[in-house]
């Protein structure tokens, strides 16, 4: 079981390479609880900075958890409810945010946004 906050990858490395069909970036789970064998909805992490096509949020170092795979390292978040496909799975824990890491993405999300799958968003923002 997994919980707001906490980011997955892929248990199976090779799929996590298969980037057009899967799930590449971390994704930071973003309904209450998740079960891993339904899709759920995720927060995309990224290395890449906001620019004229993506609006990407910048984290801090006090928004993730230390112990894991997955900590701050010039860490943003895509400003976009994803849909995660639970056929990418299965998942494993690489990552938590801590209570800062997801009060900051709860006041920086467009709340304007549905969940959307990847390539839709990229579609939608590359014309």
């Amino acid at each position: 079981m997994f919980n707001k906050g906490d980011i997955l990858l892929p248990s199976n490395r090779v799929m996590r390479k298969n980037w057009l069909n899967g799930l590449f970036h971390p994704a930071v789970v973003w309904d209450e609880s998740y079960d891993g064998n339904s899709d759920f909805c995720g927060i995309m992490l990224t290395h890449r900075e906001p620019n004229g096509q993506f609006d990407n949020i910048p984290m801090a170092v006090n928004h993730f958890e230390n112990e894991h795979e997955i900590v701050f390292s010039n860490s943003h978040f895509v400003n976009q409810l994803f849909v995660k496909f639970q056929s990418w799975g299965a998942f494993e824990l690489v990552g938590r945010l801590t209570e800062e890491g997801i009060e900051f993405i709860e006041n920086n999300l467009n709340t304007n946004s549905f969940p959307m799958e990847f390539i839709q968003y990229k579609q939608l923002v590359t014309g």
